[in-house]
């Protein structure tokens, strides 16, 4: 049996009723009551990133090995005692709405040879054992930023009433004004859509976060780690106000201090198409970027959005580069671009 997603704190504040018995010396933990007990007895809230009803519907073949009362001598109490007697080694990542295995695998694309070779069943396995401990996240929604800016919901998280700041904001969260959120892609091609009727942020190339520290002093925060260059992305507004990004934020070192510079992404190859843009509630950023031109195309339906050739010099003849697209706003012809902006706009 494997027993890696088990997590002690979160165990206790699904089943607050057992610190008395731990307390008093009868059983010595959490982990020791589950698997003397609670396993048995069809407990199932032992992870944040495991959930009994996703198991079951995105593992059908299950359902006839899982005790119900019209099936008692099933061999399974639960999904969940599967899961942990041969699912975690047979690698079924389908666990829980809070991991997207696909994402995880596409913003961690070093982890590949390891699962080939064996190291890792999945990227959900390394997601387990390090991933959480690295402040990476298991779907495109940008969890530790909407955790910093909603002390209550981290209150809330951290005490067990809610799994992840992700499941708030989709049970509550997106139907509040007040509430923001990011939204993230990965190196590859991806499609994004805001929801929520407050602010949104989607950032279609991929984004990490350092424990660590990054820049000069050193401190935790968001990096870039793609800049859409041979990215393909689709970003979809919602009802609220979205900001499509378009430009990637770095520290810039002088003077002995740190600032921030900007640089367009989906530069060369690639390109994002936003779609959904709602003049006068949504935004682009796209920094402070005289280089760009906008165009209608398309018989004037959608709008362009590129970066100005510049001049070289190749073999002793001076010429201009070709314009390189790094957006298209479909139904976008009739947008004009507002100038000067401190980060960019429509």
């Amino acid at each position: 049996m494997n027993y890696n997603i088990f997590d002690e704190q979160y165990y206790l504040s699904q089943y607050p009723w057992l610190k008395p018995a731990i307390d008093a010396g009868i059983i010595k933990s959490g982990r020791e009551h589950f698997e003397k007990f609670g396993q048995a007895a069809g407990l199932t809230k032992i992870s944040r990133y495991f959930d009994e009803d996703t198991y079951l519907e995105r593992n059908p073949d299950l359902k006839p090995f899982v005790r119900t009362p019209n099936n008692p001598n099933a061999p399974f109490a639960t999904g969940l005692d599967h899961f942990i007697q041969y699912g975690y080694e047979e690698g079924r990542s389908q666990v829980s709405p809070e991991y997207d295995e696909a994402f995880y695998l596409a913003t961690n694309r070093v982890l590949l040879p390891f699962i080939q070779n064996g190291t890792f069943k999945n990227g959900y396995q390394h997601f387990i054992e390090f991933g959480l401990k690295e402040a990476q996240f298991g779907t495109s929604f940008f969890e530790i930023p909407y955790l910093q800016f909603n002390p209550d919901v981290r209150q809330l998280v951290e005490s067990g009433a809610l799994k992840t700041g992700r499941e708030h904001y989709f049970n509550f969260g997106k139907n509040e004004p007040n509430r923001s959120a990011t939204f993230v892609g990965t190196s590859g091609n991806d499609i994004l859509t805001g929801i929520g009727v407050g602010y949104t942020q989607l950032i279609g190339f991929e984004v990490a976060y350092s424990t660590k520290g990054i820049g000069f002093p050193p401190s935790p925060g968001e990096y870039y780690e793609s800049d859409g260059s041979n990215e393909f992305d689709t970003l979809t507004g919602g009802s609220g106000r979205d900001t499509f990004v378009l430009t990637r934020r770095r520290p810039r070192f002088g003077s002995g201090r740190q600032t921030q510079e900007t640089d367009l992404s989906y530069i060369g190859p690639g390109f994002a198409t936003i779609r959904n843009f709602t003049q006068g509630q949504d935004t682009l950023d796209i920094g402070i970027s005289p280089d760009l031109v906008v165009f209608p195309i398309n018989n004037n339906r959608d709008l362009a959005i590129q970066k100005k050739g510049f001049l070289v010099v190749n073999n002793g003849v001076t010429e201009t580069t070709p314009p390189d697209t790094i957006a298209v706003i479909e139904g976008g012809g009739n947008l004009s671009l507002i100038l000067p902006v401190a980060y960019g706009g429509f």
